[in-house]
């Protein structure tokens, strides 16, 4: 199953769904085509609330396993940004990140919390336990 969502900056992000490879590689996945490094944080729904959590560096043309259990929720957010930190790109979601390794809970009020503001997309896995987020810029 193809799904493409056209984002900010001429970007292309290609959604695979692997459901033939649940019980092998359950989790998602997001694969880096593009020929610059980046680093990705996700969001997504957990039962002590809105969980973010970052960074994992994917180089150029290849991928990196960022949640390893079956997936739970029919929605996960992801910020990717460049070596230099930029955001690459945009969406409609604004949740809290931090420039070092970080877990977070509950994304609003970054200010107020010393934190950093930043724009994830959302990836509607369908309920999907397997997923793989292609980021292939055009």
């Amino acid at each position: 199953m193809f799904a493409r969502l056209k984002v900010l900056f001429g970007a292309t992000i290609i959604v695979l769904a692997s459901a033939a490879f649940q019980q092998a590689h359950a989790g998602l996945r997001v694969c880096n085509g593009s020929v610059d490094l980046v680093n990705v944080a996700i969001g997504y729904d957990t039962e002590d609330g809105l969980r973010t959590e970052g960074w994992w560096t994917i180089t150029a043309n290849a991928c990196s396993q960022i949640l390893t259990e079956p997936l739970k929720s029919a929605r996960y957010f992801l910020h990717v940004a460049d070596g230099f930190g930029e955001s690459r790109l945009g969406g409609d979601i604004t949740l809290c990140i931090r420039e070092e390794k970080f877990v977070l809970y509950d994304g609003d009020q970054c200010w107020q919390r010393g934190l950093i503001e930043a724009d994830f997309f959302e990836v509607e896995t369908g309920g999907a336990q397997d997923w793989t987020v292609l980021l292939s810029y055009d």
